[in-house]
């Protein structure tokens, strides 16, 4: 999959006061397909962590909400 847009998602997590943000590389720009394809693959993540930064990890199983903020180039 040749990924080149990089779309930003905004998580609401349960247990945590504000949101947080989770970046995700994308072979297309378009916002339902990425949507999409984040929830899935939060989805399948069940009792893995995601990554939030580089500082920051959260399990899957805790987010309630995906919402699409942005999508840009994705630059390696």
């Amino acid at each position: 999959m040749d990924r080149k847009y990089l779309h930003t998602f905004q998580l609401v997590v349960e247990g945590l006061a504000e949101p947080r943000e989770f970046l995700m590389p994308f072979e297309s720009d378009d916002v339902i397909q990425a949507t999409d394809a984040c929830s899935r693959y939060i989805a399948r993540q069940e009792d893995n962590f995601l990554p939030l930064g580089a500082d920051q990890a959260v399990r899957a199983n805790r987010v309630l909400l995906v919402k699409h903020l942005s999508v840009g180039p994705f630059e390696e």
